[in-house]
Formats: C-alpha cells, sequence, structure tokens
C-alpha cells in the first residue's frame, strides 16, 4: 500500500501570510520577506533582531535555521506543536510559553465602547488609516492604579502590553491617575492593522484582513468586560474599512477568551530564541 504525502494547508499558509503582514504593520517593522517555508521579518530591537515565522515544521527547513541562525536574538516561530519543534533545536534555543494562531470570520460592525461598564471611557487611535488603537480608560474611582498587564495576545511586551515583544511578556499600568484615581488611567489596551493579499500574491494570498495585537487588560480591571469591549470596537473599525477575516496569535488565557468569542484554532505555535 502507498502512502501520498499530505497536500499542505493552504489555509494555514494564507492565515500566516495575513498575520505576518498586519503583525509587520502593527510593530512598525519592515515588510515580512518570502523565505523557504515561510517569511523573515527584520525586527531590529534588543533581543528581537529578526523572526521566522514557518507554515509548518518542515524537519530539513528547520534544521538549516538553527545551523545558520547563530546571532542571540533571532526567533523561529513555527506553526507546529512543541513536541514536533523541540527535537530539531539546539541547546542555544529557548522555547517561550505555548501560543495559538487563531482565525475568526464573524467580525461584526459595533458601536465604539457598546459594553463598557460605567467608571469607563474608550477611545480609538488612528495611526494613519492602515493601523489604529483601542484604549479604555478608567476615570477616577478605586482600582484605577498601575501594575502589571495581563496580555491576552501572545505577542505581548512591556509597556501596557505594547512593545517589541517576543512571544511573552507583561505591561505596565500607564496614565495620571495613580493609586489616588485622580485622572484617567490606562486599563486595557489592544492594536489592529489592517492588510489584504492580493490575489495571486506569494506565497498565499488571503481575504481582506485586520490582524489583532498586544490586547491586554491590567490586573485592577480584569473580569469587567474590557478585553472584549477593545476587541469588538477594534473590529467594528476594521469591518468599516472592508475587512472580512480576523487574524491573531493569543496566549493560553487569550485562547480561551478568544473561543469564548468564536474564534477558531487554526494551529499551535511553537515560539524559540536564538539565546547568547
Amino acid at each position: 500500500m502507498t502512502h501520498t504525502a499530505a497536500a499542505p494547508d493552504t489555509g494555514l499558509r494564507s492565515a500566516v501570510h495575513a498575520w505576518v503582514d498586519g503583525w509587520a504593520r502593527a510593530r512598525g517593522t519592515d515588510a515580512p520577506q518570502a523565505v523557504p517555508g515561510g517569511f523573515r521579518i527584520e525586527v531590529r530591537r534588543p533581543g528581537h533582531l529578526a523572526r521566522h515565522v514557518l507554515s509548518e515544521a518542515e524537519p530539513a527547513v528547520l534544521r538549516d535555521l538553527v545551523a545558520t541562525l547563530t546571532t542571540p536574538g533571532l526567533w523561529i516561530k513555527a506553526c507546529a506543536p512543541r513536541e514536533v519543534v523541540e527535537p530539531l533545536l539546539t541547546a542555544d534555543w529557548e522555547i517561550s510559553e505555548p501560543q495559538y494562531l487563531m482565525t475568526t470570520d464573524r467580525l461584526a460592525a459595533s458601536r465604539s465602547g457598546a459594553g463598557l461598564p460605567s467608571g469607563y471611557r474608550l477611545e480609538i487611535v488612528d495611526e494613519g488609516g492602515a493601523v489604529f488603537e483601542a484604549r479604555v480608560h478608567a476615570v477616577g474611582g478605586p482600582g484605577a492604579g498601575a501594575g502589571a498587564g495581563s496580555c491576552c495576545g501572545a505577542e505581548a511586551g512591556a509597556g501596557s502590553c505594547s512593545g517589541s515583544g517576543t512571544g511573552s511578556g507583561s505591561g505596565t499600568g500607564s496614565g495620571s491617575g495613580g493609586a489616588e484615581g485622580r485622572g484617567p488611567v490606562l486599563a486595557a489596551s489592544g492594536r489592529a492593522a489592517l492588510t489584504t493579499g492580493a490575489p495571486g500574491s506569494s506565497p498565499a494570498p488571503y481575504a481582506p484582513s485586520v490582524v489583532f495585537d498586544m490586547i491586554g487588560t491590567e490586573p485592577a480591571h480584569q473580569q469587567r468586560g474590557l478585553g472584549r469591549a477593545v476587541m469588538a470596537a477594534l473590529a467594528g473599525r476594521a469591518v468599516e474599512r472592508g475587512a472580512r477575516q480576523g487574524v491573531l496569535v493569543a496566549s493560553p488565557d487569550g485562547r480561551a477568551l478568544y473561543e469564548a468569542m468564536g474564534w477558531r484554532l487554526r494551529s499551535p505555535v511553537t515560539a524559540a530564541g536564538r539565546m547568547g
């Protein structure tokens, strides 16, 4: 009996293509460049010089990357579980927490700030049309102090769940209120980038998409639906501008939230960084 090799998951490849395009826009990096097995993005930040994003853990591609990526601060993100990726790495590579590539075709237009509890206000800051950020502020009252943020997106970094991001990290509160609760304090935030893969684009075209990034809520403001409000506001703005698909990479906590919102798990993502 002969066995035929499984055909590549073109839907997954398209989702990865959309994600890297949007991630690069949201972070302000160079555009992704197609390489064997996926994409390379020049990030040029301390501890995160560049990343290779692979739509599958093809052994020959991974072994070649491990052999050639010798500079600390380089990252590999492969759409495969840890048990598939780890045996192909050397001791110079360190794996971060699990991550999950997720998509949705259930984006819905919504009124900005809908569903916010009293004591909060939401604003959307537009950064030129393709990139925008939603910010929820606590307006006075107790619990408006700063603290280490909880990020539902695995691509979080320092600073209110926004920063360079190496696959993990926690944010810190910001704003003018402080522990006394005087004035507005940032309670939750998130970014989104619109991107469109034109038909025939290499290596995988995709539908007009919005990529969500750095979604986070400060500890004192969790369990109040602020993360959902941020996502809804960003999705509403994206739908107004033609997005039909949502894409993100989530942390374990974020995965549970997004699945409850109807998102589909496309693949586990294993992130590994080259150590010094």
